[in-house]
């Protein structure tokens, strides 16, 4: 369970472009459930999202993981969340350009200290899970748009993280890579993963495989549905 409490974030505060991201969200994330967030551009999702993968902090409020107040913790210590909880899918895919596919998908694991020879090992596996076994030593730049992307779902996973995070994974996708994508969604629910979406894709949130749809509009939750 993931829980936030009247949590609120402002950018440039106290300067003449000061905005205000997220407005008093109060919102619980129900764990092995796939939770679609949807709402215009600039309505505070993607913000919403870094706050609960920790990869920003709020100004104000609260946010708490497995019953764990962790938004006053140390840097160091939301790192290791991070690294440990959550994997991230960007809608850029966010690859390292020269280097292969495969050390793209072994980098978020380094800092975890793992012999090399097993982490490979994984790596691989979940790369030929998705048909991908054969890019494995191909530059990123080769690969096509559909291949980056499952190589950026490939590299989301290879932490075993239990909540998977993904900011507009349709975007630059054709229906057939979209629906290939849900494919993967029912297969992370099936394996009790905790799945975030933000998306204007009503390919995506129309889908069966969705169980909560959160709207968003100027930084307030405006609307629940099921």
């Amino acid at each position: 369970m993931i829980e936030l409490v009247n949590v609120r974030k402002v950018f440039n505060a106290g300067r003449p472009a000061e905005f205000t991201a997220l407005s008093g969200v109060n919102l619980s994330i129900e764990s092995n459930k796939v939770t679609v967030l949807i709402g215009p551009s600039g309505s505070g999702k993607t913000t919403l999202l870094s706050i609960i993968g920790c990869m920003s902090r709020p100004t104000a409020g609260r946010v708490q993981l497995a019953g764990r107040e962790i938004t006053s913790l140390p840097e160091r210590f939301l790192t290791d969340i991070r690294r440990k909880t959550f994997g991230f899918i960007f809608q850029q895919h966010n690859l390292i350009k020269g280097i292969t596919a495969l050390e793209n998908v072994m980098l978020p694991a380094y800092p975890l200290g793992e012999r090399h020879v097993p982490l490979k090992q994984r790596a691989m596996k979940l790369m030929e899970d998705l048909h991908l076994s054969d890019k494995a030593e191909s530059k990123v730049e080769w690969l096509s748009g559909g291949e980056a992307q499952r190589v950026g779902i490939v590299r989301a996973l290879i932490n075993n993280p239990s909540t998977i995070i993904a900011d507009e994974p349709t975007a630059h996708l054709d229906t057939q890579l979209s629906h290939r994508f849900l494919g993967i969604v029912k297969r992370f629910k099936e394996e009790r993963k905790t799945v975030l979406i933000t998306t204007h894709d009503p390919l995506v949130y129309d889908d069966p495989v969705i169980d909560r749809i959160i709207r968003l509009r100027d930084g307030r939750l405006e609307v629940e549905r099921r």
